[in-house]
């Protein structure tokens, strides 16, 4: 299975017969940067355009041909990391949330795409609600003479943190599959994860821009004061600026609460939560390449694991763990989301292909898009 690959293409004409295709340039069979070509008539949109999340990949653009307008879901490397290549595209603008395009590099001037409502870009109706995975994440539903077409990007309904909000029908979904067929709830992850707490230090290198300040939170009210470093701290600030939109309600004083109290990162017998996921970079890297060589603390991971990194060269060789913390949606949520649209076709996105047959009786009688086509 490979990058990009032709979804099955051209929707029955209808109404005005508005022609309407739709092609995955990259995240399709595998977990690869999110970048997907939604043609509507006369304009082309595109959906992400991320890099990885192993080092160095990046979306195929050479047949991607001109777009009007490139809309982010959110500003994590896998679905915006690759925005310096849009002028391979024809330099169109980019449309991002408030606390999205605060989070963007200076070098991407992002014009406003709404928390919650609809816009219209290129003469397309464009829908958006908050997706529960990340700062100012959103989900996409673009309208289209033949049902719509919805765009999760990375979601979650389990985040304490992050709000979702219910997406309207569409007729196709691009779901995030990143789970595969995964079923384990949030609660289960969390008891997995709870013996870190009490085990006299943990560094968890994690995203600051995700699911670092949630689980910070989480460790402050099992009666731990973590650590957080500078990058959680901005990151909290950000969300605070946007509390109204950004947060669940509670959320705020929760987080306040955690700024006030938090400790700084460097004793290994604290419970600290560094940036970044993969400890490339960051504070994570300064303290993995610290106490790597150490007995202790515990060095845990929760999230996907890139290829070359130390992330996965600790947890292969026995000196880091790995505990995921959900925060892409689980199959059952999966299932119950192509129920509440009303999905006719879906596309599982950034999941391995040999979950396709799983996808496939889960999803009934919705059927299955891209992934049996020979040239994917």
């Amino acid at each position: 299975m490979r990058n990009g690959g032709v979804m099955s293409s051209d929707a029955a004409m209808t109404g005005r017969g508005q022609k309407v295709r739709l092609r995955a340039l990259s995240g399709l069979g595998n977990k690869g940067p999110a970048c997907f070509l939604a043609m509507i008539g006369g304009a082309r949109l595109l959906l992400d355009l991320g890099e990885g999340p192993d080092a160095g990949r990046l979306p195929p653009l050479s047949g991607a041909g001109r777009v009007d307008a490139i809309l982010v879901t959110h500003t994590h490397g896998d679905h915006a990391g690759a925005l310096g290549l849009r002028h391979r595209v024809g330099s169109p603008p980019v449309y991002a949330t408030p606390l999205a395009a605060r989070l963007l590099p200076p070098t991407v001037a992002a014009l406003p795409l709404p928390v919650r409502g609809t816009v219209e870009i290129q003469g397309v109706p464009v829908t958006t609600g908050r997706s529960g995975h990340a700062p100012g994440g959103v989900w996409i539903h673009l309208g289209t003479e033949d049902g719509g077409i919805l765009y999760m990007g990375d979601h979650s309904d389990e985040s304490a943190l992050f709000p979702f909000d219910p997406p309207p029908p569409a007729r196709r979904v691009i779901l995030d599959a990143s789970y595969g067929l995964d079923d384990t709830p949030q609660a289960e992850r969390l008891a997995a994860l709870e013996p870190f707490l009490h085990a006299g230090g943990a560094l968890f290198p994690v995203a600051a821009d995700g699911r670092g300040p949630e689980m910070a939170l989480w460790a402050l009210e099992h009666g731990v004061v973590p650590a957080i470093d500078d990058a959680h701290r901005a990151a909290i600030a950000h969300l605070l600026a946007e509390a109204d939109t950004a947060l669940r309600p509670g959320a705020e004083e929760r987080l306040r609460r955690l700024l006030d109290r938090a400790k700084e990162p460097g004793d290994p017998r604290d419970v600290t939560f560094a940036a970044g996921p993969n400890a490339t970079s960051g504070t994570a890297a300064e303290l993995v390449e610290r106490w790597a060589g150490l007995e202790a603390p515990d060095i845990v991971f929760t999230g996907y694991l890139a290829e070359g990194t130390p992330s996965r060269t600790l947890v292969d060789a026995g000196r880091a763990r790995y505990r995921r913390w959900n925060v892409h949606p689980t199959l059952r949520q999966l299932t119950a989301l192509v129920a509440a649209t009303g999905a006719e076709r879906v596309l599982p996105a950034f999941g391995d292909i040999r979950h396709r047959e799983g996808w496939r009786a889960a999803f009934a009688p919705a059927t299955l898009e891209g992934l049996d086509d020979p040239e994917v």
